[in-house]
């Protein structure tokens, strides 16, 4: 054989054995890694360790499984945990029944066991120590049973010896005061302020033995304290959705499935939830100009419920949440005043609206009044005004600091006690109607080759197109825009009369219903001459606005009345605090001047004679002047077939007659007199009705 040709037999083989490799390694199955493997090999191990079926859990009870962040394995007398980081260790008795009942591995926050349940330093004492930050402990006698200790209340126990110490095994389990936590030992008590960082301690002298204790801020274990404090996973919170979160350069967020819980290391860790919140995170939430939380979310102090929370900034802002108000922000000299004045128990109770801003002053409504402060004079003033006595020389914080904008919603006027709803649309729907109607006539009259009513008689204006001459025979006035028919339907005359006004204004050939008519003596009369003695004077009763808007009533002398019946003139209609009043009067008419009881002759025709008010004068207001806060407000009973709802009055406790209905705008509830809550409901309207509550979509409530 040549050298060649063996060379050539080698490579051969080389290469044949070479991809005989390559072939075995792409074959080989891949390294995957089994955590639940591992997690079985290291429980079984322990298990062993501990004496197997023999020791103190004793046969398997299946399989491992996973749980929480790692694995577990039930045994005859107990259970096994695991997790890389913690290793495989056991609990079992009393000890796994509080660890168990706090949530376990899963769901609470201890964290996983990092040692065998074992014996502790007290006599026939049991303990077993987990991962949290905090380095919680579950400790155990027969006579006290299982009790968490942990965070500075561990270290504290622990500096003053522990369970064979002074203090002696817990006996409770800690409890909170916002951010103060206390436990309660067999030799005396311990007390952490997580916010001074200081200790308190039963007996006192203790307390010189932890003087040099430092406590390490954590912002989880702080996270896990204010939860614990809320009451855990049982409690409003609910369950964590999510790890904690960093918030800015140094905080920490965590969210829950009812709230959450914000830390920095200057307010510690505390909870908001619901509408607290979402008008927290509205204006920014941590990151906006309220700050962190400084306190956890509390109990207000007015019934039936309320709620605040108090912040960082520097013009110390709170936000206030009542039922009837929502959630409500209080900050800088408004919050000074109102703490001043008892805050929501004191006069001016529970704030109503944000502040708002006019130049200088700003200005904050509350269910009791309201309370100004002018920036630049830095003096307050008061609704009611006896209590801006109380705020001389109040410090005001943060002045300088962000104010909170003026709210978006449409607020009250000034001087009223409501808020605008768009439920008052409802109110005034008959005067939109008969305006309507009104309209309607001018257009349709101009539509027929009718008068312009808006043209002006007379030298012409600047401005104004020269007016156009009245047709002949007519003065131009309401008869002539609407006619015969409508004094026949119920509308009556539309002339209008300023208070005071003489009745030579409604003299033919003086101002007419928007129009201006000749001043010039001795000008045409546009009213037949009648004989005086046919003319009857009686007057006519005008009806309601409430009327008008359902509709005359049927009537066969109504319908037919002849066309020169004398018309009806309705008075005027006054607004005062948004309520329609009406004062009737009634226009007589006739070709010669009518004559008084006495004989003395009286104006001409077209005289308006006022229907003498039935209540002495001294007992009647100016609706046009007496408009304050805390005017009467005179409202018409209803009639049948007139207005169904009504507005409540001043006083929240007075129910309008006829109207027992209550109803609730932000709830979209209503309550009848049967009604279990009807006393304490809130009200923004009232109905006549359950029947009308209902058809405004309004739900019964309870």
């Amino acid at each position: 054989m040549s050298r060649q040709h063996r060379l050539r037999l080698g490579f051969g083989r080389a290469a044949i054995g070479l991809l005989g490799i390559a072939t075995a390694l792409l074959l080989a199955p891949a390294a995957v890694a089994q955590p639940e493997v591992e997690a079985n090999d290291a429980i079984t191990a322990a298990w062993q360790a501990s004496g197997g079926d023999t020791g103190p859990l004793g046969t398997r009870s299946g399989d491992v499984y996973p749980v929480g962040a790692g694995f577990a394995q039930n045994f005859a007398s107990g259970k096994m945990f695991f997790t890389p980081a913690t290793g495989a260790h056991f609990m079992q008795g009393a000890i796994l029944e509080k660890y168990e009942s706090l949530g376990g591995p899963a769901d609470s926050d201890l964290g996983f066991p990092t040692i065998d349940e074992g014996p502790g330093r007290a006599p026939d004492s049991l303990n077993s120590t987990f991962s949290a930050p905090d380095s919680p402990v579950i400790f155990w006698t027969p006579a006290t049973g299982a009790r968490v200790v942990r965070g500075p209340i561990n270290e504290a126990w622990d500096k003053l010896g522990g369970s064979s110490g002074v203090l002696g095994v817990p006996v409770e389990d800690e409890t909170y005061d916002g951010a103060v936590v206390s436990q309660k030992f067999g030799g005396g008590e311990v007390t952490y302020d997580g916010r001074a960082k200081t200790f308190t301690t039963v007996p006192p002298e203790l307390a010189d033995q932890l003087a040099d204790l430092s406590i390490a801020d954590d912002p989880v274990a702080a996270i896990n304290a204010a939860r614990r404090a809320a009451g855990g996973p049982l409690g409003p919170l609910g369950a964590a959705e999510g790890d904690p979160y960093p918030i800015g350069d140094d905080g920490m967020g965590q969210d829950f499935v009812n709230g959450k819980i914000f830390y920095s290391p200057d307010t510690g860790a505390n909870v908001v939830t619901g509408q607290v919140l979402e008008k927290y995170d509205s204006v920014g939430g941590p990151e906006g100009d309220l700050g962190f939380p400084v306190t956890s979310e509390a109990d207000g102090g007015l019934a039936p419920a309320s709620r605040v929370s108090k912040f960082a900034a520097a013009d110390q802002p709170v936000i206030f949440w009542t039922p009837d108000y929502g959630a409500v922000i209080v900050r800088g000299a408004m919050n000074a005043a109102w703490e001043k004045l008892g805050g929501a128990t004191g006069d001016l109770g529970a704030p109503a609206s944000d502040e708002s801003r006019d130049g200088d002053v700003i200005t904050q409504k509350f269910a009791g009044g309201a309370i100004s402060y002018n920036t630049k004079t830095n003096k307050f003033s008061t609704e009611p005004g006896s209590l801006a006595s109380q705020l001389a020389g109040l410090e005001v914080p943060g002045e300088g600091a962000p104010q909170a904008p003026p709210a978006e919603t449409p607020q009250a006027d000034e001087g009223t006690g409501f808020q605008w709803n768009w439920w008052w649309l409802l109110a005034i729907l008959p005067v939109l109607v008969l305006i309507g109607v009104v309209v309607f006539a001018v257009a349709r009259n101009r539509g027929r080759g009718g008068e312009d009513p808006f043209a002006h008689d007379g030298d012409e204006t600047p401005g104004f197109p020269p007016a156009p001459q009245r047709p002949e025979g007519g003065d131009g006035g309401e008869d002539e825009l609407f006619g015969d028919r409508y004094a026949r339907e119920g509308l009556g005359s539309l002339t209008a009369a300023a208070p005071g006004a003489s009745a030579d204004e409604f003299r033919p050939g003086h101002a007419d219903f928007w129009g201006a008519g000749s001043d010039e003596p001795g000008a045409p009369s546009d009213v037949e001459e009648e004989d005086p003695d046919t003319v009857d004077t009686t007057p006519t009763r005008i009806p309601t606005l409430a009327e008008i808007a359902v509709g005359p009533a049927p009537s066969d002398d109504h319908l037919e009345e002849p066309d020169d019946h004398p018309e009806e003139f309705e008075g005027y209609v006054k607004e005062s605090e948004g309520d329609l009043e009406e004062s009737e009067g009634y226009l007589q008419e006739s070709g010669e001047p009518v004559g008084e009881p006495d004989g003395e002759i009286d104006e001409p025709a077209g005289e308006l004679v006022e229907e003498a008010s039935p209540e002495p004068p001294a007992q009647q207001r100016d609706l046009l002047t007496d408009t304050g806060r805390h005017a009467a407000i005179d409202i018409d009973q209803p009639t049948p077939g007139g207005t169904a709802l009504h507005m409540p009055f001043d006083d929240p406790h007075r129910i309008p007659a006829d109207y027992p209905v209550k109803a609730d705008t932000r709830s979209g509830l209503f309550w009848t007199p049967d009604c279990a809550d009807y006393g304490d409901a809130p009200v923004e309207i009232y109905f006549a009705s359950e029947e009308m509550a209902l058809t405004m979509g309004f739900v019964r409530g309870s």
